[in-house]
């Protein structure tokens, strides 16, 4: 049964759906709040006004059952992608979606949609979900799938947990060896934005053979440094590049193979570095870890390349920052693109409370997602996926401004008919 742990006395580690179960209905009118961590949360119906619970599913964390014949794995919401990724490679399989970090979990992905720089190629991570199981607000199991009740089985999904806990999923997998399927990196750089944009839109609509795609944008504010002699500041100019980079299969050499050792070490000398630079002194370097960091090297294994932002790129990124992501339709990406951009960088030229302005960016060609789409009534496209990370200044973003951001941003999303990707919020 869920007990209560030490970290907090109003913390629950189920160990499977009874728990979960268990916990929900004896949570009903006693806590404010039941949110679920290691997955997704839950709506505000489990209410009382002065107490919190948090339901953690880490011990929820086993691969119950692998099909070979089926290609598919069955696993607790817990289980975190890495280790059911591996755990699929000892029979020759891989899962088709993974995120970036190695500590995503299955019920959590599954809750905001989940994509990918291979989504371009096999659509959200909801695409490979064939059916789940779930306990609703009022601790009710329930299952649903993509060839029953699906109308619930898109409602789930997606939904941040608005619509109750995933408890289990079973998902497709597909014939993949990632340790030994080898890449290598076209990549193409850039100082003007309006070039990489219309670059990464004509390879989301071309992608070719690309196993991986990625663009990222770098826009930072003027830098401003004390004069080395005398008073007052000297201000430099914007630093502004970008990348995009496609990755297709290869041939593994003894030269390739090198090279890939050197830029593995290269990657975790420059995280250990941005870890190690702390406070505001440390910024210029832990923003040109950043900078050295986000850029593909020139050959890696596939399971380098998914886990690539996991190399403790992070640490670099320290401090808050305001976070979008909207799935623009391709007929107006590069419109949504531009739109996003301005808004961020007027508000930093006007207010101030922008740093650095980065953005990432990929296709996606998901079935689940122009289903989304033509249940909004809006057209049924593939679509590129947009990212914003704003670093914010030290004083925090009022409130009525940021309301004036999400409201211009839910503005262009109307007009441009695209769509919020809420995990990036």
């Amino acid at each position: 049964m869920s007990t209560p742990h030490s970290v907090s006395a109003e913390e629950f580690l189920p160990r499977d759906t009874a728990d979960v179960v268990r916990t929900v209905r004896d949570s009903r009118g006693r806590v404010a709040r039941l949110t679920v961590s290691g997955g997704e949360l839950l709506d505000d119906g489990l209410a009382l006004p002065d107490h919190r619970a948090v339901v953690s599913l880490r011990r929820m964390n086993s691969v119950l059952d692998i099909n070979l014949g089926k290609r598919t794995v069955r696993v607790q919401a817990g289980a975190k992608l890495s280790d059911i990724d591996r755990r699929l490679g000892a029979h020759g399989l891989g899962l088709p979606i993974v995120g970036d970090h190695r500590d995503i979990t299955a019920g959590g992905f599954a809750s905001v949609g989940g994509v990918s720089s291979a989504s371009h190629r096999f659509g959200l991570f909801a695409d490979q979900i064939l059916d789940l199981e779930y306990v609703d607000p009022d601790g009710r199991i329930g299952t649903c799938g993509r060839n029953h009740h699906t109308e619930r089985f898109h409602r789930i999904l997606g939904a941040g947990g608005r619509a109750g806990i995933i408890t289990a999923l079973t998902l497709d997998a597909i014939d993949i060896d990632k340790d030994h399927t080898w890449l290598t990196t076209d990549a193409n750089r850039f100082l003007d934005f309006d070039s990489f944009v219309e670059h990464a839109h004509a390879e989301i609509l071309r992608p070719a053979n690309a196993a991986l795609q990625v663009g990222r944008w770098v826009d930072t504010a003027p830098l401003k440094v004390s004069r080395p002699v005398g008073t007052g500041q000297v201000q430099l100019g914007t630093v502004r590049f970008g990348q995009w980079s496609s990755l297709y299969p290869t041939t593994p050499t003894r030269s390739l193979r090198a090279r890939r050792e050197v830029g593995t070490r290269t990657r975790k000398s420059l995280g250990a570095i941005a870890s190690a630079a702390s406070g505001r002194a440390g910024m210029p370097v832990r923003n040109a870890a950043a900078g050295a960091l986000m850029f593909a090297p020139k050959v890696l294994t596939l399971r380098d390349a998914e886990y690539l932002a996991d190399t403790v790129i992070s640490s670099s990124e320290r401090g808050p920052a305001y976070r979008v992501g909207i799935f623009a339709p391709l007929s107006s990406y590069s419109s949504v693109f531009y739109r996003l951009h301005d808004l961020f960088s007027g508000h930093r030229e006007r207010t101030g409370c922008f740093t650095v302005i980065s953005a990432m960016t990929y296709g996606v060609r998901s079935a689940y997602l122009r289903a989304e789409a033509e249940g909004r009534n809006l057209p049924t496209e593939d679509h590129g996926l947009i990212t914003f990370t704003c670093r914010l200044r030290p004083s925090a973003l009022p409130s009525e401004l940021l309301r004036d951001i999400v409201s211009a941003i839910d503005d262009i999303c109307v007009s441009e008919h695209a769509l919020r990707y809420d995990s990036a919020d």
